[in-house]
């Protein structure tokens, strides 16, 4: 499956096509929950193995992080803190520091063995795919549905807007009208949702 990309303009008023940003159009956020389920079926861990482990490297990794040290999981990366504050001259040394400094973000270097892992990875340009005010009729929808689930289990908002060629808005809005109208149950989290069929056959969107 290739992944999907849009160019935009960077802003102000350029040329037609000048200074585009490629900018990926990403389907879901996938958690510990669809991650563990894949590795568990994959290996002999379980779920309490992975999750057991993830935390004690999540404490591991502040810990280090808050000692000044870079941490390096192999096969990953590199982790490090990057500090903001508010420069001001020192008015008896006059040498510059920062006031309250504090966490800016937590800086990631991929290894090179992550890059060339990725280095297969198939893109698609789907700059003008979707129609932003476009609503599928219920016979779009019912066969879209029919599709995904004779593919896959379960399904999300990202599958939807790809077999419908939808703007993420549009594929959002008849997700939640799915899910209202009891045809999709919602079988992960409230900020991820992971869809199954319901119990109704026939849809229908406004």
């Amino acid at each position: 499956m290739a992944v999907p990309y849009k160019l935009l303009k960077t802003g102000g008023k350029l040329p037609h096509n000048k200074d585009l940003r490629a900018v990926l159009d990403v389907y879901e956020t996938v958690g510990i929950k669809l991650l563990g389920d894949r590795i568990v079926k994959a290996t002999s861990l379980t779920m309490g193995d992975l999750v057991g482990a993830l935390e004690a490297i999540r404490y591991e990794l502040v810990e280090q992080l808050m000692l000044g040290n870079r941490v390096h999981l192999p096969g990953l990366g590199y982790f490090s803190l990057s500090v903001k504050g508010e420069l001001y001259e020192d008015p008896n040394t006059h040498k510059f520091r920062l006031r309250n400094p504090y966490v800016r973000t937590v800086n990631f270097r991929p290894e090179k063995e992550l890059l060339r892992a990725l280095s297969g990875t198939r893109f698609e340009n789907v700059t003008h795919r979707y129609e932003p005010h476009r609503t599928p009729t219920p016979q779009d929808v019912d066969a879209a549905l029919a599709h995904l689930f004779a593919e896959a289990d379960y399904i999300f908002v990202g599958d939807l807007q790809a077999e419908l060629h939808l703007s993420r808005p549009v594929a959002y809005r008849l997700a939640r009208r799915l899910e209202a109208e009891g045809k999709l149950e919602n079988v992960g989290s409230r900020y991820r949702k992971m869809f199954v069929r319901g119990g109704r056959e026939t849809s229908q969107v406004t």
